[in-house]
């Protein structure tokens, strides 16, 4: 079973992205067992192309955050060097992991169809898709941010003091606050320093106010999962107030997930390790909103251009904070 659950991420991972700015050109693969086929496009993402049944039936397409979904699209197909019509489910995201979930829930999904399925019944196995996608991705989303949280915890120099600071609530305003110095946690799989902050937070009078940007790399071997990281900060010596804190926290936001689910993903600490920078949050800059019409700004800032911390506070929680060499 595991040998056939890799068949579509060997089939993309084995083609070239086609040397073209056009987006609906595909290097690809046919899919075995079907007339459908796998292919990458210039800029190396992964979609299914569907051989649909000719109808005149109408039925609309769908745009996501990471998923596309388009009937009766002409797409040029390098191996025969000619143009076919094809529904076309694509991938939007180049995050690593989205393109692992993507081709994982395709791999059982797409086989459903047969070998020219009408447009009714891909909307009806795709939507399978996008659901599935939807609900894996928000879990993702979660999983590697308290990760991120867990990872801070877990190589400080002061389990305790660093735990003492952790939020109460993971809808709390800050991930970490304590004694007026504050500590902002974003994580990234992509190999830039590009994260989102809401307008709120980047509103702040505290004087130490940090922004902690953590690289992650997923590492089945070697890395260590949301799970892993819990125990091992559980097995610390702590008092009793703060491993109910540790177990309220890391259950709120995990407890409706499998535990087979929380060891799937797993990074390497070493890796975040070595690509950990700190930052002031004064130097991130936010506009001025003078309308209260309009509410939920929210940004994308580039930390790599902003300039890093060499140090934090000397007598504080984050003093215990890993910083590299």
């Amino acid at each position: 079973m595991k040998r056939v659950e890799k068949i579509y991420h060997n089939l993309f991972n084995k083609l070239s992205a086609p040397n073209t700015k056009n987006k609906d050109e595909y290097k690809s693969s046919k899919i075995p067992n079907t007339n459908h086929r796998i292919g990458k496009n210039f800029e190396g993402l992964p979609s299914i192309l569907i051989k649909t049944k000719d109808q005149e039936s109408i039925v609309g397409n769908y745009k996501g955050a990471n998923i596309l979904l388009r009937f009766k699209e002409s797409c040029k197909i390098h191996e025969d060097n000619s143009s076919s019509i094809f529904t076309i489910l694509s991938c939007r995201s180049d995050d690593e992991l989205t393109i692992k979930m993507f081709l994982d829930i395709c791999e059982t999904t797409i086989p459903q169809l047969n070998d020219e399925p009408t447009a009714k019944e891909i909307k009806r196995v795709t939507n399978i898709i996008i659901e599935l996608f939807r609900e894996i991705s928000d879990k993702k989303r979660s999983i590697v941010g308290l990760w991120g949280e867990l990872f801070l915890i877990y190589t400080s120099s002061d389990i305790k003091k660093t735990l003492q600071a952790w939020h109460e609530n993971p809808s709390d305003k800050y991930d970490f606050y304590d004694d007026n110095e504050a500590l902002e946690v974003k994580c990234t799989s992509q190999t830039d320093r590009i994260h989102k902050f809401k307008h709120d937070q980047l509103l702040s009078e505290i004087k130490n106010h940090f922004v902690v940007s953590i690289m992650v790399s997923e590492s089945q071997n070697d890395g260590m999962s949301v799970l892993d990281l819990y125990e091992s900060i559980k097995q610390t010596e702590l008092p009793i107030d703060l491993i109910n804190k540790l177990k309220k926290n890391f259950f709120k936001v995990m407890g409706s997930n499998p535990k087979e689910d929380l060891d799937e993903i797993k990074f390497d600490i070493n890796y975040s390790k070595k690509n950990l920078m700190y930052y002031k949050l004064k130097d991130v800059s936010s506009l001025v909103n003078k309308d209260d019409a309009i509410t939920e700004i929210s940004y994308k800032v580039d930390l790599s251009k902003k300039k890093t911390l060499v140090g934090l506070s000397k007598d504080k929680f984050t003093s215990y904070l890993y910083i590299p060499n």
